[in-house]
């Protein structure tokens, strides 16, 4: 993988991305002294949902088939350490971090977990992986059964004491969470992703001959542990839960750049993203009233006739212009 010094920040890139700094900030009475800067801007969250809103192209999936195929749009290893420092920084049940990821550079290695199912589904022209892209492999622990988990459960060996913790107790199978907080890591390193101007794919269906043989292969015999976030304090780093014959492999992202010269409007997967929330009356067993219904659907109807305009307008310039 190929290495450079470049090394931008995670909120600096995504504030300078989604317009979080805002324009009003204030310089110092001598402002005709150069030597003399201006205080810092003012930072802003809600620009993040404003750009989300205006240039949905650059956070959609990319259809498969339109990656780049060139090695030097890979994201590089430096890069790669700043998603996933973001991605394990999510907040989760817990804390349980039953999260651990495994990065796949190879093009081979990724092909033989993404495979070639989704190589022509929908959109897709083409290959779900490429030499330009990498692949982050998520494995979940807490899934399995005890009859299938190698190490007990209900017990945790604090490797700080090496005693017993009596938060033990709480290491107990619950895949309704490990399912929930890998959602949410995943979630983490798209936002680092694209802050850092790259696009993603999710994929939970993985069809590749590894995925569906030998799920594991990329962490069996390598004696690699996982740390759980809340026994300890924010700021350490500690590994104590083995992942041979605990996890289980659940999902994967791929991470890359759009090929030149294909617009954003076209490699964007543009499904749907309904509007599937509402808000609870107070009145359990009372059906919502049309009226509400109808308002809902043509809020929704209003949106997507927006966001259309927007894509439109922004289908000139490729998703690597415009996010990075």
């Amino acid at each position: 993988m190929k290495k450079h010094p470049r090394i931008p920040q995670i909120l600096t890139a995504a504030a300078l991305t989604a317009g979080l700094l805002s324009g009003c900030s204030t310089q110092t009475e001598n402002s005709s002294n150069p030597a003399v800067s201006e205080e810092p801007a003012a930072y802003n969250p809600a620009g993040l949902i404003d750009y989300m809103e205006n240039n949905p192209t650059t956070w959609m999936s990319v259809d498969n088939g339109y990656w780049s195929e060139d090695p030097q749009d890979q994201p590089t290893e430096e890069e790669l350490i700043q998603m996933l420092d973001t991605a394990m920084k999510a907040q989760l049940a817990v804390q349980y971090s039953e999260v651990f990821c495994v990065v796949l550079t190879d093009y081979q290695d990724q092909f033989d977990v993404i495979g070639d199912y989704w190589d022509h589904s929908g959109k897709a022209v083409g290959k779900s992986v490429t030499e330009g892209t990498v692949t982050v492999l998520f494995y979940a622990d807490k899934i399995l059964p005890q009859e299938d988990h190698a190490s007990e459960y209900g017990v945790y060996l604090d490797s700080t004491t090496g005693e017993e913790s009596s938060y033990g107790s709480y290491y107990q199978p619950a895949a309704s969470s490990a399912y929930m907080d890998t959602g949410i890591t995943i979630a983490w390193l798209q936002f680092a992703a694209h802050a850092l101007g790259y696009n993603t794919h999710i994929f939970g269906g993985l069809y590749g001959e590894a995925a569906l043989n030998n799920p594991t292969q990329y962490i069996d015999g390598k004696n690699l542990m996982r740390g759980w976030g809340f026994p300890h304090e924010y700021g350490e780093d500690i590994k104590d839960i083995p992942l041979e014959g605990n996890v289980q492999l659940v999902a994967a992202v791929v991470i890359g750049k759009v090929a030149e010269g294909v617009d954003a409007t076209t490699a964007a997967s543009m499904h749907m993203r309904p509007s599937n929330y509402t808000f609870y009356d107070g009145v359990p067993g009372t059906p919502s009233s049309s009226d509400d219904s109808e308002d809902q659907n043509s809020d929704a109807q209003s949106s997507a006739t927006a966001q259309t305009t927007e894509d439109d307008a922004a289908s000139s310039a490729t998703p690597t212009e415009e996010t990075e």
